[in-house]
C-alpha cells in the first residue's frame, strides 16, 4: 500500500497545479504535426513600431481575384513605402446551404482556396514580398467555421451547443461558433496556425474578431507560436479590446481611433479627441506595442452609410490629412487596397462583385508614398516621444527622439484655419518633403488652407542620387479611347528626387500625361519612356492600341411618350470608362420605325433608364447589343410591332354594366353603346397604366376626391390618374389607384357614377372584366373572342418559395408556332432571365436568393407572379 501513495500524491499535486495544462500538452502532442519548413525565415520582419502596413483585399484586387493578381503588383505595393503586407483570408469557404461565400466562412484552415490559386502561388507571393523587403501576414479567424467544415461531424463537441445543437457565432448566421474553452479544439487551431508558418514561410497573423476569443486562449496561442524560434512573428489583433496587449499581441486594431476620433472630428468634433482616444488605446501597451490606425479597411468599404473615405473625409486631401495624423501621431499606418488610387466605391460583402479600378487616380499614390517614406526614415516619427499642442481644428504635435525633432501641423477642416505657434514649436526647420527652409516664430499665426498639413524636421536629410528607374507594366494592350496607367519606380527608394518625365514615341497612336497615364488614340504601337529628372535614367513600356469595342441599345417608344428620347446611365464598367450623366441623360438617335438607339464605346456593361424627361422605364442593365420593347429585352431585332392599340370595355361582375365617360365623371350603362364605352390601357411602367377613353381622349382619375371616379383631361404625372390591376381570378380584376392605394373602382352605392372609396375586395361590385375590342377596322367587338377562365388559371409558376435552381412553369396547350414568353425581373424591375416555352416544364436558373417577378405571356393571357427564391 505504501508503495502506491507516492504515485497517488504525485497525481493529486498535478491536478491541483492545473489538470487543464496537462490536457493541453496532451492535445498538442496529438495535433502538432508541423510540415517540413519551406524557404528561409525572413530576417527583415520589422519591429511593430516600424511597420507600414498594406491590406490586400484579394477578391477585388484583380480581375481574377487571385494570388497571381497580387503577385503582379508587388512592386507597386513596395513603392508605396510598405514593409508589411496583410492578406485577407485565402482559405476555401463553405458551400452548403447555411454557409456563405465570405472569406471568413472557412471550410479548411490548412488549404488555399481554389479561387485564389495554390500553395505554390502563396509561396511565390511570400518569396516575392521577402525579396522586396516586405513581411507577409495572413488573416486568420479562430472563432468559427463554415457549417460544412469536417469538424462539424468529426468533433461536434468543439462547438458551442445548446441542448446538443451547434450554435451560430453572434449575429453571423453563416458560421458555426467554436467553443474557445475546449482544450483539444484550441490545440487543433494552434496546429493550423503553425502550419502556415512552416508551409509558406509567413511572418505572422492578423487575427479576425480577436475580441471574441478569451484572453487565455490568445496567451496560449501566442506563447506557442513564439516558441517557433526560427521565425520572428508579428501578431495583430483585429479588435479594440485594450487588454489584447496583455495576451501578447504586438498590435491592436484602431477601431476606437477610427470611430471615436477620426469620425467625430470629421463631423466637426474637437481635435482634442485624438489625444484622449490615444490615451485609452494605449492603456495596457508596452513600449513596442502599437495600435494599427486606418482611414479605411474592408469593413468600412462594405458600408453605404457615410464611411467610404470620400464620404467621411470629403475628398482626397481630407483622406490624406487624416492619414498623416494616423501615421505620425502614434501607431502603425495602414492602407487598404485601392486607397493609393482614390478608389472610392463600396465593395459589398462577400466582396465578389466589384473590382478595383487601378486607374481611378494614379497620382494619389504619391501622397501616401512620401508620408510613409519619411516615416521610415525618421526615428522620431516611428519611436519618438509624443507631445500635443492642438487646438479645436488643427492637430499639432511634436515627435522627439534624441536630437531629432519633427513638427506636424494638420488642418482637419475643409476650410481655412489659423494656428498660433507656441514657444515649444518655435525654431528653424526644413520641410520634410521638399527640404525648403522653414522658421516658426513663437506667437506668430500660421494659416493653413483646407485640409493642409505641414511636416517639419530639424534633421539634415542627405542628398541620395538616383541609381535607376523601372516602368511597370513593361508592355500593355489597350483599346482606342481607353487608358493604361504606367508606374515608374525610382531606385533607391530613398532617392532625394523621385521625379520623372514621360514621353511617347508616337503620339498619333498613344499619348502619355505627366503622371504616366497612357491614352489610346488610334490603332498601332508606341513606346512610352520614363526619364528621371535626377540623373537622366530611363525605362520603357511597349504599348499596343487596338480598335475600340462597342454595343448599342435600342428602345421602342411607347405611343404615349414624347418624341425626345433620352438615356440615363450610371455604374459603367470598366469603372471610370464614362462618367454618370446628369438626369435625364443624353439624347438617343432616331433609328426609324419607332426605334431609338444609343451606342456605348469601350463599355462592358452599364445600368440605364430610358426616358422622355417625364416617363421612364424601370432601372435596367445591359452588356450587349439589345432591343427593349414592352418591358422586354431582345437579343435580336424583333422588328417594328404592329399597331394594335387595343381598347377594352370594362364590365362589372355584379351588375353586368359597362363603364363609360359620362362627361366629367365615369358612369355605367347596360350596353357598350359607343366609343365612350371603350378604354385604352396606356402602360406607364411594368405595373401601372392610365385608362384613356377612346371617344373623348380623357383619363380616369380621382384627383378632386369628389366621391365619384372622374374622367377629364389630366396631368399625366398625377398618381391619381394611374391604376394597378389586381387579378381576382382568370376573368375578373380589381382596378386599384396608385395615389390612394386603398381605393378601388366599384359601383356598390349605385349612385349613377363609379365610386372609389370604401370598397371591400370581395365585393363583386368592385370586380371588373376587361373585354378587348380591336381598332383600325380589324375585328368588331362582337367578333372578339371572350377567353375562357382557364386561359389565365392554366398558367402557373411553382413551387413558391422555390428552392435550388429550378422553377416549374405551367402553360395551357399552345399552337406549335406560338410559344409563351417568360420574363423574370428582380425587385427593381431589371430583367434577369428571358426565355420562351412551348409547353409546361422546368426552367433552370442560377439566380441568387431573393424576391422576383415572373411574367408568363401567352397569346391569350399574361400572368405575373411574385416568387421567392431561396438558397
Amino acid at each position: 500500500m505504501k508503495e502506491r501513495f507516492p504515485l497517488f500524491y504525485a497525481l493529486f499535486r498535478i491536478r491541483l497545479q492545473g489538470l487543464a495544462v496537462l490536457l493541453m500538452l496532451l492535445a498538442q502532442a496529438l495535433y502538432a504535426q508541423d510540415p517540413p519548413p519551406y524557404g528561409t525565415p525572413f530576417s527583415g520582419v520589422p519591429d511593430a513600431r516600424d511597420v507600414n502596413m498594406y491590406q490586400v483585399h484579394i477578391r477585388p484586387y484583380s480581375a481574377a481575384g487571385n494570388l497571381q493578381g497580387v503577385i503582379s503588383r508587388l512592386d507597386q505595393i513596395k513603392a508605396l513605402g510598405t514593409n508589411v503586407i496583410y492578406l485577407m483570408p485565402l482559405y476555401p469557404h463553405g458551400t452548403d446551404a447555411r454557409s456563405s461565400q465570405s472569406p471568413y466562412c472557412v471550410k479548411d484552415f490548412k488549404a488555399v482556396g481554389a479561387e485564389y490559386g495554390s500553395l505554390t502561388d502563396l509561396r511565390t507571393l511570400v518569396d516575392g514580398a521577402h525579396s522586396r523587403g516586405m513581411a507577409v501576414m495572413l488573416d486568420f479567424v479562430v472563432n468559427q467555421t463554415s457549417w460544412d467544415h469536417p469538424w462539424i461531424t468529426q468533433h461536434p463537441d468543439w462547438y458551442v451547443r445548446v441542448n446538443g445543437v451547434i450554435q451560430q457565432l453572434a449575429e453571423f448566421s453563416d458560421v458555426a461558433a467554436l467553443d474557445m474553452n475546449n482544450t483539444t479544439m484550441r490545440a487543433a487551431m494552434i496546429d493550423a496556425m503553425r502550419y502556415w508558418i512552416f508551409a509558406a514561410n509567413i511572418d505572422g497573423y492578423r487575427c479576425d474578431f480577436a475580441n471574441n476569443a478569451p484572453l487565455p486562449f490568445w496567451t496560449a496561442v501566442i506563447n506557442n507560436l513564439r516558441g517557433i524560434t526560427s521565425h520572428k512573428l508579428l501578431m495583430f489583433a483585429e479588435g479594440d479590446r485594450i487588454e489584447n496587449f496583455q495576451a501578447g499581441f504586438d498590435m491592436n486594431f484602431g477601431d476606437k481611433w477610427f470611430y471615436d476620433a477620426l469620425e467625430d472630428v470629421a463631423k466637426g468634433g474637437s481635435v482634442s479627441l485624438f489625444q484622449s482616444v490615444t490615451n485609452t488605446e494605449y492603456t495596457y501597451a508596452g513600449a513596442a506595442q502599437q495600435v494599427v490606425r486606418y482611414t479605411a479597411n474592408h469593413d468600412t468599404e462594405t458600408r453605404t452609410d457615410g464611411f467610404l473615405p470620400f464620404q467621411l473625409f470629403q475628398n482626397h486631401a481630407g483622406v490624406v490629412v487624416n492619414f498623416v495624423v494616423s501615421a505620425y501621431m502614434r501607431g502603425v499606418p495602414f492602407l487598404t487596397s485601392g486607397q493609393e488610387v482614390d478608389f472610392n466605391q463600396a465593395i459589398p460583402w462577400p466582396y465578389t462583385t466589384v473590382k478595383i479600378n487601378w486607374s481611378a487616380n494614379p497620382t494619389a499614390a504619391a501622397d501616401f508614398t512620401k508620408i510613409l517614406t519619411f516615416r521610415t526614415n525618421s526615428t522620431a516619427v516611428r519611436r519618438g516621444t509624443l507631445t500635443t499642442y492642438s487646438n479645436n481644428d488643427v492637430c499639432a504635435f511634436t515627435k522627439v527622439s534624441g536630437t531629432e525633432k519633427v513638427v506636424v501641423l494638420a488642418n482637419l477642416r475643409n476650410n481655412g484655419a489659423s494656428y498660433v505657434i507656441p514657444a515649444a514649436l518655435a525654431g528653424s526647420y526644413v520641410d520634410a518633403y521638399t527640404g525648403a527652409a522653414v522658421t516658426l516664430t513663437a506667437g506668430a499665426t500660421q494659416s493653413l488652407s483646407n485640409f493642409q498639413y505641414r511636416v517639419l524636421t530639424n534633421a539634415n536629410v542627405p542628398d541620395v542620387p538616383v541609381a535607376s528607374v523601372a516602368v511597370s507594366p513593361t508592355s500593355a494592350s489597350i483599346k482606342v479611347g481607353l487608358t493604361q496607367q504606367l508606374t515608374a519606380t525610382v531606385s533607391p527608394a530613398n532617392a532625394t528626387n523621385q521625379s520623372v518625365t514621360w514621353a511617347s514615341s508616337n503620339t498619333a497612336v498613344a499619348t502619355v500625361n505627366s503622371s504616366g497615364l497612357v491614352t489610346g488614340v488610334s490603332t498601332g504601337s508606341a513606346t512610352i519612356t520614363a526619364t528621371t529628372v535626377s540623373g537622366g535614367k530611363t525605362a520603357t513600356a511597349a504599348i499596343t492600341v487596338t480598335p475600340a469595342s462597342s454595343f448599342t441599345v435600342y428602345f421602342y417608344k411607347p405611343a404615349s411618350w414624347g418624341t425626345t428620347l433620352r438615356i440615363y446611365y450610371w455604374n459603367t464598367l470598366p469603372a471610370g470608362s464614362i462618367p454618370t450623366v446628369t438626369w435625364p441623360g443624353v439624347s438617343m438617335a432616331n433609328a426609324g420605325g419607332g426605334w431609338y438607339s444609343y451606342t456605348f464605346t469601350n463599355v462592358t456593361s452599364t445600368n440605364l433608364i430610358f426616358n422622355d424627361g417625364t416617363n421612364q422605364t424601370a432601372d435596367l442593365i445591359r452588356s450587349t447589343t439589345g432591343w427593349y420593347q414592352n418591358n422586354t429585352w431582345y437579343n435580336a431585332d424583333p422588328g417594328t410591332p404592329p399597331v394594335t392599340d387595343t381598347y377594352y370595355t370594362i364590365r362589372n361582375r355584379w351588375k353586368n354594366t359597362y363603364l363609360y365617360d359620362a362627361g366629367g365623371s365615369v358612369g355605367y350603362g347596360a350596353t357598350a353603346a359607343n366609343n365612350n364605352y371603350q378604354w385604352q390601357k396606356v402602360a406607364i411602367d411594368a405595373n401601372y397604366f392610365w385608362l384613356k377613353n377612346r371617344g373623348t381622349g380623357e383619363y380616369m382619375h380621382i384627383e378632386n376626391q369628389t366621391g365619384s371616379v372622374q374622367c377629364t383631361a389630366v396631368t399625366l404625372e398625377w398618381w391619381s390618374a394611374q391604376w394597378l390591376q389586381d387579378n381576382v381570378d382568370g376573368t375578373y380584376v380589381r382596378l386599384r389607384n396608385h395615389w390612394q392605394t386603398g381605393s378601388i373602382i366599384h359601383v356598390e352605392g349605385q349612385t349613377g357614377s363609379a365610386q372609389y372609396a370604401g370598397a371591400q375586395e370581395g365585393w363583386y361590385s368592385a370586380q371588373w372584366q376587361l373585354i378587348p375590342v380591336s381598332t383600325g377596322g380589324r375585328t368588331a367587338a362582337s367578333e372578339m373572342p371572350v377567353y375562357e377562365e382557364r386561359s389565365l388559371s392554366a398558367v402557373a409558376v411553382y413551387p413558391n418559395p422555390a428552392r435550388g435552381n429550378q422553377l416549374h412553369v405551367q402553360v395551357p396547350e399552345l399552337p406549335d408556332a406560338i410559344p409563351a414568353a417568360v420574363l423574370i425581373q428582380d425587385v427593381h424591375g431589371r430583367p434577369v432571365l428571358e426565355t420562351r416555352v412551348k409547353r409546361s416544364g422546368v426552367i433552370t436558373h442560377d439566380l441568387p436568393g431573393g424576391l422576383y417577378f415572373v411574367k408568363v405571356r401567352t397569346a391569350e393571357a399574361v400572368r405575373v407572379e411574385k416568387v421567392l427564391i431561396e438558397r
